[in-house]
């Protein structure tokens, strides 16, 4: 049963946030049922720029792929068009940018000679594409004058070996959007920040009260209960930091009563729509919750507002934003997170260009439309931060387990609920095969 599970998720899920979004990426954790869909915009123009290292080609030859427009976001199709009026002699086409399917993409077209030149993903998880090769080292690019729009060490999250590799773009941390009025139906009181036993109290009065799931999550997002436990069950941030160097072992005692806890959520059903919870899409999850059939949407901060619209359109408006529970007990009261970023593929043909389009993407311009449509931006803009959506930023800790290889980033992030789900010790096997090959 554990391999069915594993072949299937792999299939559905392929690829590598969060802040996780956290981060990541929220906008960033896309739903994964859809394929990958394609527009292709080309403006033809007559110059190109020069790179520091290696030439790009004549502005005729001067064709680049981005793959960053997520659907639904209303400042990607702005984005695209005013790079095409900034730079008419580029030949542009766009991706539909899918979280799953990220990874999968940029290494098919690596190992075609093809190549995907500028992407988003999380500057905190870089080491899938880092460790083969395939990130642009950004640092010879990195001026002061490009470096002054980005707040105090706020790229120090994209940087590794003292070497820069993905530039942030939104702060990006889990929470959860909340239906006033089925929490007042069912006699719960909702509270800006929950212990884990009080969130478990709260979702089995719903399941008794009401005719409605307690909440829902999408299928990239369910090892965010996961990832947090693993930031918060801690009594020290030595311990924390023993645990994310691979030194304490998935069999601890601290770390299986958390993975029985969240286990616990999908055997009570707590979770949207009870078989099939580790399956929902965000689309699906999104629909549920303007539909009235769930109390709580595990969400991101930058999709908050978002989802607010979405909420008063249904005609449901009595929403609030919460914080993620916690089973924090001691000095570790973390959530998983980070930034949405872009990176350049190294096998790009045209490296300046990139730079031109990436220096856009991160301009005070850019940064201004994200701040409009409701994100919580690194940059010094105005409207950068939104109490509602910015109150945990201060909780975001920006390393975890998941980055001592790209096999560990893959299952925790995609594989570990449903995989424990159906096969506790077979999944705890493998968190240490991982855990120790990696050493």
């Amino acid at each position: 049963m554990r391999r069915q599970v594993k072949q299937m998720l792999s299939l559905a899920l392929a690829g590598c946030m969060v802040l996780g979004m956290t981060a990541c990426g929220s906008k960033s954790s896309t739903g994964t049922a859809a394929p990958e869909s394609k527009q292709d915009v080309t403006t033809e123009g007559s110059s190109a720029g020069t790179a520091a290292e290696k030439p790009d080609k004549t502005a005729e030859e001067a064709s680049l792929v981005m793959l960053i427009e997520e659907p639904n976001v209303n400042y990607y199709p702005v984005f695209l068009e005013n790079i095409r009026a900034k730079y008419p002699e580029y030949s542009i086409t766009s991706k539909t940018w899918d979280q799953s399917q990220v990874e999968k993409t940029v290494k098919t077209a690596f190992a075609g000679g093809e190549a995907v030149d500028i992407v988003k993903w999380f500057p905190n998880q870089m080491e899938t594409f880092i460790s083969s090769d395939m990130a642009l080292d950004l640092t010879p690019y990195m001026d002061d004058e490009w470096k002054s729009i980005f707040t105090e060490n706020a790229l120090d999250i994209g940087t590794y070996g003292g070497k820069l590799f993905c530039l942030p773009i939104t702060t990006v941390y889990p929470d959860i959007d909340v239906n006033v009025d089925i929490f007042e139906e069912a006699g719960v009181e909702v509270k800006e920040h929950w212990t884990w036993d009080e969130f478990v109290a709260a979702c089995e009065k719903i399941k008794q009260n009401t005719d409605v799931f307690p909440f829902a999550i999408c299928d990239t997002r369910v090892g965010w209960f996961q990832r947090n436990a693993f930031l918060q069950i801690w009594d020290t941030k030595e311990e924390l930091e023993a645990f994310n160097r691979g030194e304490i072992s998935f069999k601890d005692e601290r770390v299986v009563t958390a993975l029985d806890k969240i286990n616990d959520l999908f055997a009570k059903e707590y979770a949207y729509p009870g078989n099939g919870a580790f399956s929902q899409t965000k689309d699906q999850t999104k629909a549920a919750f303007s539909q009235g059939k769930i109390a709580m949407l595990f969400n991101v901060n930058n999709g908050g507002k978002t989802i607010r619209t979405v909420m008063e359109e249904a005609g449901r408006t009595n929403i609030r934003t919460i914080s993620w529970p916690t089973m924090a007990a001691g000095e570790c009261d973390y959530v998983l997170g980070g930034c949405d970023g872009y990176f350049i593929s190294s096998n790009t043909k045209n490296p300046e260009a990139s730079i031109n389009i990436l220096k856009y993407l991160t301009s005070k311009e850019a940064f201004e439309l994200q701040v409009d449509d409701g994100d919580v931006v690194p940059a010094n803009v105005e409207g950068g931060t939104d109490e509602d959506f910015a109150r945990d930023s201060s909780k975001v800790y920006p390393k975890e387990i998941m980055a001592i290889s790209a096999e560990m980033n893959d299952y925790v992030n995609y594989n570990i609920g449903a995989n424990y789900f159906y096969d506790k010790e077979g999944t705890l096997e493998e968190l240490e095969s991982l855990r120790t090959s990696a050493q």
